[in-house]
């Protein structure tokens, strides 16, 4: 039985899936998530600094040997807008090579269809419904795909992600009205082309912004992503964690139970970016999937190789 390990390399975070296949059924080894902000600084001078690389080959190289260990066949690592933007990625790029890890910098687009196929095979959100409209945003960028019945319709990729607006835009701790309103504006002027949800479309977020925002409101004591996979949150939810989060400063947000403390600093932010992108969209709620792109590749790998 073929073993793949899929890991995706983003702006704000590293994460590993490494999966069983059966004539297309997928047993799930493992999932890791390493918090490493490689895109740390990179607005402000277009460059990876040398810390977060550090971080994320110090992460890389501990998931490398995890995804051996568990004797995987295949090993696809796919790189998101972090390294599509910095002017140094090559140099990245080598140093991977380097510890044996070849890596993909995938576009946009791309990135967008591979996270829609992560929600539009996943069976317990087909069966709710037939048309879904996926949410991702990430630490660089946030994708908005659309499809039904598997197929993807639409898909775009804008450069509207948690570390990239926290840094453009808020710079107090806790963020002033001034800012928390500068950052709204710029995602609604990036999604104003975006059409609102049809009647029989199913919104459903994707990534680590929306499970610890999930996570967070269901009040868990810790953070344990399968265990809000699926869950809802309401637009006025959503609002009450913006809020929530946008009224602490930076180490009472650390402290929030539930969450990733390594994600408290982009939180609050992308909490706002997920609140926006729902009012441009006309949603009322929205779905919670812990999967992402990286199951998109899982999925297309159990697809080849289906008896």
């Amino acid at each position: 039985m073929p073993r793949i390990a899929a890991i995706d390399i983003g702006t704000n975070s590293i994460l590993l899936t490494v999966a069983e296949v059966q004539d297309g059924e997928i047993r799930t080894l493992c999932e890791r998530s390493h918090i490493t902000r490689l895109g740390e600084g990179l607005n402000a001078t277009g460059r990876l600094s040398e810390e977060p690389i550090q971080r994320s080959l110090h992460a890389l190289h501990s998931l490398l040997e995890e995804a051996r260990q568990l004797q995987a066949d295949t090993i696809i690592a796919v790189g998101t807008e972090v390294l599509r933007k910095a002017q140094n990625a090559p140099e990245f790029l080598q140093r991977c090579e380097q510890m044996g890890l070849s890596v993909e910098v995938i576009s946009g687009e791309r990135e967008a269809y591979l996270s829609y196929l992560s929600v539009a095979k996943d069976p317990l959100f087909v069966q709710r419904s037939d048309c879904l409209t996926m949410l991702d945003v990430g630490g660089g960028s946030t994708e908005v795909s659309r499809g039904c019945g598997g197929v993807l319709e639409t898909s775009h990729s804008y450069p509207i992600g948690a570390v990239r607006l926290t840094e453009a835009h808020l710079h107090s701790d806790p963020p002033t009205a001034e800012e928390i309103r500068a950052l709204q504006e710029t995602v609604k002027q990036h999604l104003r082309n975006e059409k609102p949800l049809g009647a029989s479309e199913y919104l459903v977020g994707v990534g680590g912004t929306f499970v610890n925002l999930a996570s967070l409101h269901a009040g868990s004591p810790e953070y344990h992503p399968e265990r809000v996979h699926g869950a809802t949150l309401t637009l006025a939810e959503m609002q009450s964690l913006a809020d929530r989060l946008c009224a602490l400063p930076l180490a009472e947000r650390r402290r929030l139970p539930g969450i990733e403390p390594e994600r408290a600093p982009v939180l609050h932010a992308g909490a706002l970016i997920a609140l926006t992108a729902m009012q441009c969209l006309h949603a009322g709620a929205i779905a919670v999937s812990m999967r992402g792109l990286r199951w998109g590749i899982v999925y297309e790998f159990a697809d080849a190789h289906r008896d």
